[in-house]
């Protein structure tokens, strides 16, 4: 029954504030989620994968695996990348599989600035569990879900997906943005052709950046010791996401606090805080492989039930053996 009452909230959610976006409290190691300008940042060639488990107490309401690969090439002025996302809600009763191709293009501004262009185009099904839904008119006031639906069962959604973002980079501060859903694909699960205007994904806007400041050369592992305090900001439709924190990173440590304010504006133009929450991210890196966890404490109303979000994080940076141009530059970004 537990998962029929998530799956009416998962209905209820996908139609009224419109499907938002899978969402990582690892923001920058999923690189390729975030802003497409960041393929090959590195310049050295990098897997990565990320698995998150979002209230996990709530009978596993969402679940979400990333895979990236990006490199960098001399010849194309820019990095390639190719990224598999899947994303579980409601125990599995709405799935999302999206393909990406990535391109971004590195641009020298003056000795001390550059920029990278990047643009994403996806391949995204979603698909629905009919057995698990439950409809409006299968609800009896008094009993329950114990009626037959008149809704007829439709079909899973195949669309094209496009994206695109910059980066303004020094060796201290980075600014980006993304925009994603150019060009709002249909996501309905129906025949009806009249609801298809009501099904279209929103453009989701994300605005992110950081500044590194170096507090001592050489630290506990004989590495630079430095903090930096970064932002997120998501607007997408009636939801808005607000995230802010900074890294601590010391040699192969690192240590992440950040404050997450989400809302949304409901259907009587009030706007509800489902999400806010503080969130911890502890990193290691060794020898080009980097581990990362991170867990959301909820502050909301959810605090009691979800118990938190966990993700976990693992990325390798994959030697390379010839020498990039040196007019080209690394992104200077966390990785966490």
């Amino acid at each position: 029954m537990l998962k029929k009452i998530l799956f009416v909230i998962t209905i209820f959610l996908n139609f009224n504030i419109q499907s938002q976006d899978p969402v990582f409290t690892q923001f920058f190691a999923n690189a390729l989620q975030l802003n497409p300008a960041l393929a090959g940042r590195d310049l050295s060639p990098r897997f990565h994968t990320t698995y998150r488990n979002q209230w996990p107490g709530l009978n596993d309401a969402f679940i979400t695996y990333n895979i990236e690969y990006d490199q960098f090439a001399d010849k194309l002025h820019g990095g390639l990348g190719f990224q598999l996302l899947h994303d579980k809600t409601g125990n599995g009763s709405l799935n999302t599989t999206s393909f990406s191709s990535i391109y971004s293009y590195q641009l020298i501004i003056n000795r001390q600035w550059s920029m990278n262009f990047g643009l994403k185009g996806s391949f995204v099904q979603k698909s629905l569990d009919w057995k698990n839904a439950v409809w409006g008119d299968q609800i009896d006031p008094s009993l329950g879900a114990v009626m037959s639906t008149q809704q007829p069962q439709g079909k899973n959604s195949l669309s094209f997906d496009f994206s695109s973002g910059l980066i303004l980079f020094s060796d201290k501060m980075f600014l980006g943005a993304a925009v994603d859903h150019l060009n709002r694909p249909n996501e309905t699960f129906f025949y009806n052709i009249n609801s298809q205007s009501k099904s279209k994904i929103p453009i989701r806007a994300s605005f992110h950046g950081g500044y590194k400041i170096r507090i001592l050369q050489n630290g506990l592992f004989h590495k630079e010791l430095f903090l930096s305090p970064e932002f997120v900001i998501d607007l997408q439709s009636n939801l808005k996401r607000y995230n802010f924190g900074t890294y601590f990173v010391d040699g192969i440590f690192d240590l992440g606090f950040w404050y997450r304010h989400t809302k949304f504006l409901d259907s009587n133009n009030e706007y509800y805080s489902p999400q806010d929450a503080f969130v911890v991210v502890l990193g290691v890196e060794k020898n080009n492989l980097r581990f990362g966890y991170s867990f959301d404490i909820n502050i909301s109303n959810l605090a009691t039930s979800s118990l938190g979000s966990h993700e976990l994080s693992f990325t390798i940076d994959l030697p390379e053996k010839r020498v990039h141009n040196s007019k080209f530059r690394v992104v200077q970004c966390p990785q966490f």
